[in-house]
């Protein structure tokens, strides 16, 4: 059956104009289609450094470096057993980068979005995916914002949808995870306290009682300040009055009602609930999910458009292969092995991260001890149970001692303020990335 299209991509975010646009540059013919109109707000505003040679492969760095987005040196966290703030560097990364940086959602994205139109994809912004089918090909159904509706036939389809997850949604793929059973609430200040010295432009992660901050210096003058809370306790404070609550919150944390002015608030308070979860596949018949579409895990190391961008690319290769005549099943099988295994192991990392944190008096911190790691990584039990450190250990003695050395290895490394020192921090190196990119 002819088609109009080898790719259409549902999702303009960095996990579909990453894929889009390293689709087009190996000769594929691809469609992207994006609901909202850019410049169009998104939350996830701190990149990794490992995200760069990704960005570099695909050709758009020099528009990214020349946007004006402020540099991100490393981060900065008040966290766990050690009650002095400790601080992490980019430069700090053999063969890495010296910085990355935090940027407005709604410009990187349509930075993201444009160059794949430079590289050859069709893009239409304003255009909303309305029905899917697949025979043998995809048929989608597309509505533009004034209502005109357009039939279009690929061969394949990615679903970048990010949280809307069109396919995990309609085949109840998604599974949520009850460890980071969260939400978020969040929104913008003028005239915020910034970090100085060596740390400035660093993300600042600062642990409280009733969960953490994120505080992220953006180049329009404005401060991203979020809340990650616990969903059960707060869910409907969260629903009645979201202002009230990120106001009480912001004044519970010292740190943070030292740095904001309550009055400077110049956005709207968002909520984000139920934001960490992964699906059972990444693909189907005729179909890859990519990015925030396939899985998503709490922001406090700001994975989430560094693991965008490498499912892009991932899909690009996997995609790339079928197109030029390789089996899909073995194309399709090793994408969702290299996109999970590579989440997974910051899944790993941060529940290690999150039981580090001591706080005997907190709601929060306590549940999280409570919790144990989702069912769906029982191929990896014995060592998700040694990061966790939860209930699950409780009475092992070995894996108590393992679990402690690794904790008194992380204070040695936040003393000294050396991350690369933290057990399993080698994930965010660049030359993890690349093997990561470089694997067969």
């Amino acid at each position: 059956m002819q088609v109009d299209f080898d790719v259409a991509v549902i999702g303009g975010g960095p996990a579909g104009s990453t894929a889009a646009g390293f689709l087009a540059q190996q000769g594929a013919r691809v469609l992207v289609c994006e609901r909202e109109r850019f410049p169009r707000y998104h939350i996830g505003e701190s990149l990794l450094s490992a995200t760069m040679p990704i960005l570099d492969l695909l050709g758009v760095m020099a528009d990214i470096e020349s946007a004006g987005f402020v540099k991100k040196p490393g981060g900065t966290f008040l966290w766990g057993r050690n009650p002095e703030p400790w601080s992490f560097f980019f430069r700090e990364d053999p063969g890495g980068r010296p910085h990355a940086f935090h940027v407005l959602r709604s410009q990187f994205d349509n930075i993201l979005f444009q160059h794949a139109g430079k590289c050859g994809a069709e893009i239409h912004d304003g255009w909303r995916v309305v029905d899917i089918a697949f025979n043998g090909v995809n048929r989608i159904e597309i509505e533009s914002e004034e209502g005109v509706r357009r039939s279009v036939r690929s061969r394949w389809l990615i679903d970048a949808s990010g949280q809307t997850a069109m396919i995990g949604r309609r085949d109840g793929l998604r599974k949520f995870n009850p460890f980071f059973k969260n939400l978020a609430v969040f929104g913008y200040f003028e005239d915020a306290v910034r970090l100085a010295g060596e740390i400035e432009g660093n993300i600042l992660s600062c642990a409280s009682r009733d969960g953490w901050f994120w505080f992220i210096p953006l180049h329009d003058g404005t401060t991203s300040v979020g809340a990650v809370i616990d969903a059960q306790r707060f869910g409907a404070a969260a629903k009645d009055g979201s202002v009230k609550l990120y106001r009480q919150l912001i004044e519970g944390s010292p740190e943070m009602s030292e740095r904001l002015n309550l009055q400077k608030l110049v956005s709207p308070v968002r909520v984000i609930r139920d934001y960490s979860y992964c699906s059972d596949r990444f693909y189907g018949d005729g179909y890859l999910l990519a990015g925030d579409a396939a899985c998503f895990i709490d922001p406090v190391f700001s994975t989430g458009v560094h693991l965008a961008c490498l499912s892009g690319y991932l899909a690009s290769r996997a995609l790339g292969t079928v197109l030029a005549g390789g089996h899909s099943s073995e194309a399709l099988a090793s994408y969702d092995r290299r996109y999970r295994t590579a989440f997974e192991r910051y899944l790993q990392f941060l529940y290690f991260f999150y039981d580090h944190h001591q706080d005997p008096e907190s709601y929060f911190w306590q549940a999280r001890k409570m919790l144990h790691p989702d069912s769906g990584l029982q191929a990896k039990e014995g060592f998700v149970r040694l990061m966790s450190g939860g209930a699950d250990w409780q009475g092992d003695a070995e894996i108590a001692a393992a679990l402690e050395q690794r904790h008194q290895k992380m204070e040695a490394a936040t003393a000294r303020n050396r991350i690369a020192a933290i057990p399993g921090a080698d994930i965010f190196r660049v030359s993890r990335t690349r093997a990561e990119l470089e694997e067969d």
